[in-house]
């Protein structure tokens, strides 16, 4: 189930207006429906797409080489959406579509449309210059419900041409003249199969500057990803290891989105994949005028993904990490491979199901494998640091995991940890340790976790003589059902590094024994 925007309860009094909520935007190509693909035709993988479809979640999804059939399977299995699209042929309901699909709660649509890739976009049916087939580009304007007074959302798909290597040059420049036109009263989002790779003519006459003027849109999957790398390829001919190739479905970006998130999906069940392309992701935040780089920091016990319920579901931890959006996560009671979490590794499992990158940092042998802290990131992480913390006989070792990291061309350290559950003069000791530890730090550092200890206890007061705590009043965190304490935190040093800009406390009652802890810090000169 979704977790609706109102999951965050606001509980600390260090706050402002709320953030805009996030955009989940996915861009898959099915394959059509009546393509004899043996034993990856689309009866016997249709249910499998529409899992991996509704797995990520999306708030707009752009669906290419869709029949009408296909997009009646989607607007049924996808509850909540409806769904937008014509047949190229006759504008009706005969050949491919580029048809689309918003989520309903969060959008209202205002207008749409079609136009044909020619240079007679309005002729339905007609070819454009080289082009093999008709193609076409279907559009809808939206209204965020969440954001009524904001911008529209101006959401389009399409698919160029195969073979026509003049078309999709083309159909390139005429999309971005039609965006240009548009784009100053709209937040634009554009998904499609541009059948052309990065550098290509298509993908210039895209993004690329033209007369002075940058274009309309930016790569989201380039700006998260400036490095190219060489397993980045989309199409994969029903094949779950031909990830390599050119990069030929995009999901394109105005300017005033913050690209939170951007990554090619490679789920695999049974060695088969649900298309002959791997779908692309994105999430999107709509980014305010003037607005300063922020940190925000997600801290969440998850008892080895074991709800209060007694059910193992790291997909519902997922859902509840990626509804935080969340810059930086440090994770607690974290299983790697044990036997009673059946071998999972959960760390590469919750960066799968999220899309962030993911370290482990082990703190004891267990079960067959490890058992410690992870620590999950929207970018690349540096090698982490496992520091020991005192310790007693019998008891379980205790650490602090430290990962380096630069976000926004800012660079500092995340470190999760866990203190004694037990022992407050254990915890004392561990507190002193952490001091020490970080004492010399060269960079900010952000410490989160479960610190066992409460606002007034001498565990704290000993940190808070080095760290500033990122909350105003005290957030009740454990146990998760009614919680009546607080054992969670987000500390950071030095003291002027941030500034608190707000703290929640997520409501979430179920999928762990903790609720999760946000805050969110505003870098400072």
């Amino acid at each position: 189930m979704r977790l609706a925007p109102l999951l965050l309860l606001l509980i600390a009094s260090t706050t402002v207006a709320a953030d805009p909520t996030p955009v989940r935007v996915m861009s898959f190509n099915i394959r059509y429906g009546t393509a004899r693909d043996g034993d990856d035709h689309w009866d016997k993988r249709k249910q499998f797409l529409a899992d991996t479809i509704a797995a990520f979640d999306p708030d707009l999804l752009g669906t290419q080489e869709t029949l009408a059939f296909q997009r009646d399977y989607l607007a049924e299995k996808l509850t909540g959406y409806e769904a937008f699209g014509v047949g190229r042929d006759d504008g009706q309901e005969k050949g491919e579509m580029a048809a689309l699909l918003f989520r309903k709660e969060r959008f209202e649509k205002t207008g749409g449309g079609h136009f044909w890739l020619s240079d007679k976009p309005d002729t339905v049916g007609s070819k454009g210059w080289d082009a093999a087939l008709p193609r076409i580009a279907t559009w809808v304007k939206l209204t965020d419900r969440t954001d009524p007074k904001g911008k529209p959302v101006l959401f389009l798909n399409t698919h160029f041409d195969h073979l026509g290597k003049k078309a999709r040059a083309e159909s390139a420049k005429f999309i971005r003249a039609w965006l240009g036109e548009r784009e100053a009263s709209c937040r634009v989002v554009v998904t499609g199969d541009f059948n052309a790779g990065e550098g290509s003519d298509p993908y210039t006459a895209l993004f690329a500057d033209a007369d002075g003027k940058p274009s309309p849109v930016i790569d989201t999957f380039r700006t998260l990803h400036p490095t190219r790398g060489k397993e980045e390829g989309t199409f994969n001919g029903f094949k779950a290891t031909a990830i390599t190739g050119e990069r030929i479905d995009w999901i394109a970006a105005s300017r005033d989105w913050n690209v939170r998130l951007a990554g090619i999906d490679r789920t695999v069940k049974d060695g088969r994949v649900p298309s002959d392309h791997f779908p692309v992701t994105a999430v999107l935040r709509a980014q305010a005028d003037g607005a300063k780089p922020t940190v925000r920091v997600l801290s969440y016990n998850i008892h080895h993904g074991e709800g209060t319920d007694g059910k193992l579901d790291l997909p519902r931890l997922a859902r509840v990490i990626r509804a935080a959006d969340p810059d930086v996560v440090a994770l607690q009671e974290v299983d790697d491979k044990t036997k009673r979490t059946k071998g999972v590794d959960q760390t590469a499992e919750l960066a799968r199901l999220t899309g962030l990158h993911a370290a482990f940092g082990k703190a004891i042998d267990f079960e067959g494998g490890g058992y410690g802290q992870a620590v999950l990131a929207r970018v690349p992480l540096g090698k982490g640091t496992v520091h020991t913390l005192p310790n007693e006989p019998d008891r379980e070792q205790r650490i602090a995991f430290a990962v380096p990291l630069t976000l926004d061309e800012k660079e500092f350290t995340l470190a999760t940890t866990h203190l004694d559950h037990q022992s407050d003069e254990l915890r004392q000791k561990q507190a002193a340790k952490l001091n020490e530890v970080f004492a010399d730090a060269k960079m900010p550092v952000i410490l989160a976790g479960d610190l066992n200890a409460t606002p007034d206890s001498k565990p704290l007061a000993l940190l808070t003589a080095q760290w500033t705590v990122a909350t105003a009043d005290e957030l009740f965190t454990f146990p998760a059902g009614k919680p009546t304490k607080q054992i969670d935190y987000v500390l950071f040093r030095p003291a002027g590094a941030f500034k608190i800009v707000e703290t929640k406390v997520i409501d979430e009652p179920v999928a762990s024994d903790h609720r999760p802890l946000l805050a969110v810090l505003e870098w400072q000169k």
